[in-house]
C-alpha cells in the first residue's frame, strides 16, 4: 500500500471593491498538506482511489475520493 502526501493549494484573491490599485499585492496561495493512502489504481478506467485523514484546514472529514488520471497527473 502506497502512502502519499496530499497537497491542496487554495488561493484567495479577495477584493474589497471593484477599484484596481497598482500598489495592492495579490494574495499568496496557502499550501495545506494531509496524509492518505492509495486504495486502488484502475488503469483500464484511468481512476485512482485515495483515502485521506481529516483535513482540518479546509474542514474536510476523513474520506475516500476517486480521481480520474489525466496526462497532467
Amino acid at each position: 500500500v502506497a502512502m502519499f502526501s496530499l497537497f491542496t493549494v487554495i488561493g484567495f484573491n479577495a477584493q474589497a471593491n471593484e477599484h484596481h490599485h497598482e500598489t495592492m499585492s495579490e494574495a499568496q496561495p496557502q499550501v495545506i498538506s494531509a496524509t492518505g493512502e492509495v486504495k486502488g489504481i484502475d488503469l483500464e478506467s484511468k481512476k485512482i482511489t485515495i483515502h485521506h485523514d481529516p483535513i482540518a484546514a479546509v474542514n474536510w472529514p476523513e474520506m475516500t475520493m476517486r480521481f480520474t488520471i489525466t496526462p497532467q497527473t
